[in-house]
């Protein structure tokens, strides 16, 4: 474009179009490669010795696994290759009274004999940024066993907060998470 006796070009030079598509490109990776380790599963991890819950145990009889957070009030059953599960979620002590779940998952997780994690299904969710009065906190779901599984556990992650102030520095929140 030219103005008057000054010639103003906009493009950018070819040098500095690498730099830049080659720093685009490195920064992507780095992000990509930072969040991996939170796509990863628990599959192949080993779950605790105190979240492991033998198959041959479930006889459809009602039970409670409780963390601090949480409770699952559940009954279980194993029907051939099946597991029914159904109960309810209770919020306990630190997230009890936070009006909105900006988001929370319960996972059952299938373990062999020794502790090993063969899967990982969703037992239970709640939809995010809802308030916590309107929210189903009940489920019923079956799962088909995978080859191998002897056991079960349960993990959770979450967050909540409550309406109102922090000091001016936005709502209240607070995260919680429980590993099999």
């Amino acid at each position: 474009m030219m103005m008057g006796n000054v010639t103003t070009d906009r493009r950018i030079p070819k040098a500095i179009q690498r730099i830049l598509s080659f720093h685009q490109v490195l920064l992507g990776c780095l992000v990509l490669s930072g969040c991996a380790g939170l796509l990863q599963g628990y599959e192949g991890t080993s779950a605790r010795p105190d979240n492991r819950l033998p198959l041959a145990a479930l006889s459809d009889k009602a039970a409670v696994w409780q963390r601090k957070d949480m409770a699952i009030h559940y009954t279980a059953a194993v029907k051939a290759d099946d597991l029914h599960v159904s109960g309810s979620i209770e919020r306990l002590n630190t997230i009890k009274h936070f009006s909105a779940v900006n988001y929370f998952r319960v996972y059952i997780h299938f373990l062999t004999a020794d502790g090993i994690i063969l899967s990982s299904k969703l037992l239970w969710s709640a939809s995010p940024g809802i308030d916590s009065t309107l929210i189903r906190w009940t489920f019923d779901r079956h799962y088909p066993f995978p080859a191998g599984a002897a056991a079960i556990g349960f993990s959770y992650r979450g967050a909540f907060s409550e309406g109102g102030s922090n000091n001016g520095n936005g709502p209240i929140g607070w995260e919680v998470w429980e590993r099999p």
